[in-house]
């Protein structure tokens, strides 16, 4: 069957629901992104993960179930978690959820590999401590100088959010330590990480959920409210404390971006990937991929740098190998077709407070730079109903724009990466106009198939 909406350079599943990228690892010369995964269905009624390998992140190869629900304490779910690589192996760990008469129950689990291929569980566990309730979950673990540290999203019994601090010295046996942060992190605190960046700076990465019962004329539905965020500051060892050194802020200023997770590679680089939905409730019921037996996938993977005190992402540079037929264009205002929905555009300007507008794909997404207002505004059509949604930041300048478009996602990256916009979006593939309004002398707008 025809597929418009098909990514080539993205992951996404071949069958079922895909959501959180987990266990991020290079392993032996190769990249493993594990995923959430429902091969049954398009819901969250069932949880495994699942597994895409890569030798440069770019051309991915599925391999199907990797971790199944299995054994008592996992029987009602495998979610999220993280992987390490250490003497020579591979170690997943995972939150197990089971139910016993209704009542959720979960624990921290661990899986070990020494191929890749096959992933034992050990018997170890972690129950969770008092002071919080079953939502308990995401575990990730990283070594600093005198132990091994597990981060997991939580709920304390109040009904807030905070991230939960454990330690080990051998990987299998931990002590719940202490919360780490608790500071406006809503109902509940999901996918917590924590890494260097640079020499003197830790982000620590929260995503907060909330949700909300509403009533209106059809009746009552629970909505969710949720969003990746990160705080930079620094982890000391020796108390065990995580203290601030700036404001909490979005990692996205788009539509569909939530439970990123980073890993190091071994060029030394902070990679991340992130879940590309937030879709309400209506668009996941309307996405068209649904008819095709498939839902949702994962960013492309960023580089993040801490840069004169702020958080830069960019695009891996692997993507760059899949330039062809560049194109160039001068003239103050234009338009032109993209050879197929996969394309690169990429503006550096000479006069970065100057109004300038893009529109891709027949204008189903827009790029809107108003220097009057100092405001960035980039908007997209809406699948489920035809109406246009906008998302802003404000932005002194716009001295460079970066665009990835992957037949249904696009990712806006704004001046190097201080800001980044995804969003997924379904239009006809017949739908290949760019427009833009606004270039200054000696600016050029590149354009490159991929």
């Amino acid at each position: 069957m025809n597929n418009p909406y098909k990514m080539s350079y993205h992951i996404e599943p071949t069958k079922g629901l895909m959501n959180d990228p987990n266990g991020l690892i290079q392993f032996k010369g190769t990249y493993y992104f594990f995923h959430q995964w429902n091969r049954f269905g398009l819901d969250h009624s069932y949880k495994e993960w699942g597994l895409f390998t890569s030798k440069d992140m770019i051309h991915w190869e599925s391999q199907g179930s990797a971790v199944l629900p299995d054994r008592e304490e996992d029987y009602h779910g495998i979610h999220s978690g993280s992987s390490i690589e250490y003497d020579g192996r591979m170690y997943l760990f995972y939150t197990g959820s089971n139910k016993r008469n209704g009542i959720r129950k979960s624990c921290q689990c661990v899986a070990v590999s020494d191929n890749g291929q096959v992933f034992v569980k050990q018997k170890e566990s972690i129950d969770t401590p008092g002071g919080f309730t079953e939502h308990h979950r995401d575990p990730k673990v990283w070594r600093r100088q005198n132990n091994w540290w597990m981060l997991v999203g939580a709920q304390k019994s109040n009904l807030t959010g905070a991230v939960a601090l454990y330690s080990s010295s051998d990987l299998a046996h931990w002590k719940y330590e202490r919360v780490l942060y608790d500071q406006d992190l809503d109902q509940v605190c999901e996918c917590p990480d924590l890494f260097r960046l640079g020499s003197e700076t830790d982000i620590l990465v929260c995503c907060p959920q909330k949700r909300i019962l509403v009533r209106d004329a059809s009746g009552e539905r629970e909505e969710v409210s949720s969003y990746a965020s990160y705080i930079p500051g620094v982890f000391h060892e020796d108390d065990m404390s995580f203290r601030p050194t700036g404001q909490r802020k979005r990692f996205d200023c788009g539509f569909d971006f939530y439970s990123p997770q980073t890993f190091l590679d071994s060029r030394g680089r902070r990679i991340m990937a992130g879940w590309m939905s937030r879709m309400d409730e209506e668009q996941e019921n309307l996405c068209p991929t649904r008819d095709l037996g498939y839902i949702h996938c994962l960013t492309l993977p960023r580089v993040l740098t801490w840069e004169q005190g702020r958080l830069y992402q960019r695009p891996i540079e692997e993507v760059f190998s899949l330039r062809h037929n560049p194109r160039s264009y001068t003239g103050p205002e234009g338009n032109f077709d993209s050879d197929t929905g996969r394309f690169e555009l990429h503006l550096q300007r000479k006069e970065p407070e100057h109004p300038l507008e893009v529109f891709l794909r027949s204008r189903t997404i827009g790029i809107v730079y108003r220097p009057k207002s100092r405001v960035l505004e980039v908007s997209r059509r809406n699948w489920a109903n035809g109406e246009t949604q906008t998302r802003q930041v404000n932005l002194p300048e716009l001295s460079e724009l970066q665009i990835f478009s992957d037949n249904s996602s696009a990712e806006i990256f704004i001046n190097g990466g201080t800001d980044v916009f995804s969003m997924r979006y379904f239009t006809s593939k017949e739908n290949l106009r760019i427009e833009y309004r606004g270039l200054q002398q000696e600016e050029r707008l590149e354009y490159f198939a991929l």
